[in-house]
């Protein structure tokens, strides 16, 4: 049996900028890597966030609150969560694709990708695993490497979500596939539990969103854990 290496440190210093990441809902990037972009932010680092799709599907049964209501009400939460981690409003873009139909725009996932990146052409890119047991995040993989074919050099970082939660075997890095990576967040765990506060709609009922999506308390839980864990991967030409 192969044995996976071990993962490596992740110093944030040394990872070329501009950092962007990508988040196919809000509340993606503060869990996957709220302590990465604390960390990069109070280092001076610039950042950059894109939202890819409305928000608007995690409450579908609200009476009060329609989906219109429910994608701003997320969009000013991302943005908040964002704050918290010391990513300013000015570097965020939002695509406004629809919640839960990712697969079914990728080609304008994948043009609006490519603008946006082009604002402040990345050196890093963060992005949710090809297999992170999402339909979003896994409609997301393809068309954001295609946007980044665009820019030569940069490295990309896959984070995960979903994958300690639901994830089996097959959804995990083959061996070879990709390189580990990990960070200690100890010293920006307090900013990166600012930031997931801020997602309300995902944490619990609220009037008019109930019944709604609820993030599990064991995923809050390992999302605050002492670590994160990054895939360094070099996408081949087929990808």
């Amino acid at each position: 049996m192969t044995v996976p290496p071990a993962p490596t440190p992740l110093d944030p210093a040394v990872l070329a900028g501009p950092v962007w990441v990508a988040a196919p809902h809000p509340d993606d990037e503060a869990l996957g890597c709220g302590g990465l972009l604390a960390a990069l932010a109070e280092a001076g680092r610039e950042v950059w966030a894109l939202l890819l799709s409305d928000g608007g599907a995690s409450h579908p049964a609200s009476p009060a609150c329609s989906r219109a209501r429910l994608a701003a009400a997320r969009l000013a939460e991302w943005r908040s969560g964002l704050a918290a981690l010391g990513v300013p409003a000015e570097r965020t873009r939002a695509l406004g694709l629809p919640d839960g139909e990712l697969s079914r725009h990728g080609e304008a996932l994948t043009r609006g990708a490519r603008t946006a990146l082009g604002e402040a052409p990345p050196g890093t890119l963060l992005l949710p695993w090809a297999r992170d047991p999402h339909p979003d995040h896994r409609a997301a993989w393809t068309p954001l490497l295609r946007a980044a074919r665009a820019f030569p050099g940069v490295r990309m970082l896959a984070y995960t979500v979903w994958l300690e939660e639901r994830g089996g075997p097959e959804d995990s890095p083959r061996p070879g596939e990709t390189r580990p990576l990990t960070l200690n967040v100890q010293p920006w765990r307090a900013a990166k539990r600012r930031a997931i506060q801020a997602h309300r709609t995902q944490l619990g009922p609220l009037p008019g969103l109930s019944p709604g999506f609820v993030l599990p308390a064991s995923l809050l839980a390992r999302a605050l854990g002492g670590t994160e864990t990054y895939h360094e991967f070099r996408p081949t030409e087929e990808q």
